[in-house]
């Protein structure tokens, strides 16, 4: 006769097994599921059993002290997919029974991302109480009472965060994290421990960045196990995602929900488009006969990026092609872009392809295009108004939806990320592109780029025989006009460099500046009048 084992053996049973086995200790578990606690066994998904026999074996051969067969895995799944979760059950496993002494990092992004972790281990503690008494967790720390396993919880975001040589490496959340040298120096550190393990753990995030840079290498290498799970996992409402695809818009939604990195957080051109457009093998050494070449310049000074492209149009082809483009960033230490530089690479550009039309916003460019226009270069002020604003939407949308628009990306993925950024809004005078600003910049080459599709358009209708506009001066000094619009320092400085002549430089902008500064002071010393023509908010300007 057969007796019935009591629950509470058949729990010690569990426990003992638990302890050299990490598929038993998580079958056991209670979790918080979705309808309330749960076993884990009852609603394990199949990608994640997956996984996790998968990495079983390595595991515990870590746990144990002995050399793991498979020792790099990167796993990456939609949203609420229960990666974090999981992570945490390994990393509880690892706490509560290691056989030697292991040394634990989890890396994120920020201080937030990093919480997600434990706040999975806290509840997982909650829900299995007899795990309190293997696992201790503090604010950025977890030990197992044995003494021989404590964990550091690290963000990119706190100074000095990069550890020591762990046994067991968790980077998670990597699409979100942007301080890349915090990820080099944790990969470094594991690369130095034979017998550890890393598991990188993400969302999909967004192509051109350095985590996109990583996910490709991992992809070619034949040291990293790969797992990925492309939809809504199957504990989420459907009317929920339906919402969420409603909600978001499409780009965001299919990097969330559908598993797909795509080129930026705007929905203005369709990820199939923006592929098709990106054929070419690199930028062009020089003209090509049948082609003419035209300019786009998005200039940013302080604390933002500054983009130039050159673009190639075949008007009996109809066809339009990037044939050169770069950006900068603002300098470590000035935080400003180097507009010498800039400039320099204008002429050189224009002395290549002679380029016979270069647009500009002149919000920040007033200078340079008085100054380029003064050595022949075809300058042309673009304003972004209520006209223009939709001929670029319209225009960029139009040559990249059809296939008009052929063209290259450099190494870091710049164009196809500011094409990513864009996102079409709706105005009173119709639509017009916007872009989202990040650390990389403003869209500030793809805003080059949108510069340049109107006048292009018109190129290509009328065969390429457009005349010059009637403020583009080759050789000629500003117009009335201009003068008459720019800041008074800026008109001071621009008549002090009509006297300098040709051999204007970089000396003669800061002696315009001082003398400027000098005209200022002997004009506040004059007693202050009243009548017409008295500029008051001249007079009162803190220069």
């Amino acid at each position: 006769m057969e007796f019935p084992v009591s629950k509470k053996k058949a729990e010690e049973s569990y426990r003992v097994r638990a302890e050299d086995s990490l598929m038993t200790f998580l079958s056991g578990l209670t979790i918080d599921g979705a309808d309330g606690p749960v076993e884990f066994r009852k609603v394990i998904a199949e990608f994640q059993e997956e996984v996790f026999d998968s990495i079983a074996e390595d595991v515990q051969a870590v746990a144990k002290g002995s050399r793991p067969e498979r020792r790099r895995f990167w796993i990456e799944r939609t949203k609420k997919a229960g990666k974090d979760s999981d992570l945490a059950i390994v990393l509880l496993w690892l706490l509560a029974f290691a056989k030697k002494p292991l040394y634990l990092q989890v890396g994120a992004a920020d201080r937030d991302q990093a919480n997600i972790v434990k706040k999975r281990m806290e509840a997982l503690l909650y829900y299995n109480p007899w795990l309190q008494e293997k696992v201790e967790i503090t604010r950025y720390k977890a030990r197992g009472t044995s003494g021989l396993a404590e964990l550091d919880i690290m963000a990119a975001d706190i100074a000095g965060a990069h550890g020591g040589t762990p046994d067991v490496l968790v980077v998670n959340e990597l699409s979100h994290v942007t301080k890349w040298e915090f990820v080099q120096n944790l990969l470094d550190n594991a690369d130095g421990v034979p017998n550890g393990i890393v598991l990188i753990a993400t969302n999909a995030g967004f192509i051109g960045t350095k985590a996109y840079a990583l996910k490709e290498v991992v992809e070619k290498s034949k040291n990293w196990y790969r797992f990925y799970w492309t939809e809504p996992a199957p504990w989420i409402r459907k009317e929920d995602v339906e919402e969420a695809k409603a909600r978001e818009i499409g780009s965001r939604f299919q990097r969330l929900w559908k598993g797909r990195w795509v080129s930026g957080k705007g929905d203005a051109l369709s990820e199939e488009a923006i592929a098709r457009m990106f054929c070419l093998p690199g930028p062009l050494n020089g003209p090509e006969p049948g082609w003419q070449y035209i300019g786009g310049l998005d200039l940013g000074v302080s604390h933002d990026h500054a983009g130039f492209l050159v673009l190639g149009v075949h008007s009996e082809q109809q066809q339009l092609k990037v044939a050169w483009f770069r950006d900068w960033a603002p300098g470590v230490q000035t935080g400003e872009v180097d507009l010498p530089d800039v400039q320099e690479t204008i002429q050189k550009a224009h002395g290549l392809f002679r380029m016979q039309w270069i647009g500009c916003d002149p919000n920040q460019a007033v200078l340079m295009i008085q100054q380029l226009r003064r050595r022949g270069l075809p300058m042309q002020k673009v304003v972004f108004s209520g006209k223009t604003l939709p001929e670029m939407a319209d225009g960029l949308k139009q040559v990249v939806d059809q296939g008009v628009l052929k063209a290259y990306d450099d190494m870091n993925g710049t164009l196809r990320r500011d094409l990513g950024k864009l996102t079409i809004e709706e105005k009173p005078y119709g639509y017009r592109l916007t872009a989202v600003s990040d650390e990389t910049g403003h869209a500030d080459v793809g805003t080059a780029l949108m510069i340049t599709i109107p006048r292009a358009v018109k190129m290509m209708s009328m065969g390429g025989s457009l005349m010059p506009d009637e403020d583009v001066y080759t050789g000629e000094g500003a117009t009335k006009e201009d003068i008459e619009e720019m800041p008074q320092e800026l008109r001071e400085i621009y008549e002090y460099g009509m006297e300098a002549g040709d051999d204007w430089d970089d000396d003669d902008e800061r002696s315009a500046r001082r003398a400027a500064r000098e005209r200022r002071k002997r004009r506040r010393k004059l007693p202050r009048t009243s009548g017409e023509g008295i500029d008051d908010a001249w007079w009162e300007m803190d220069l």
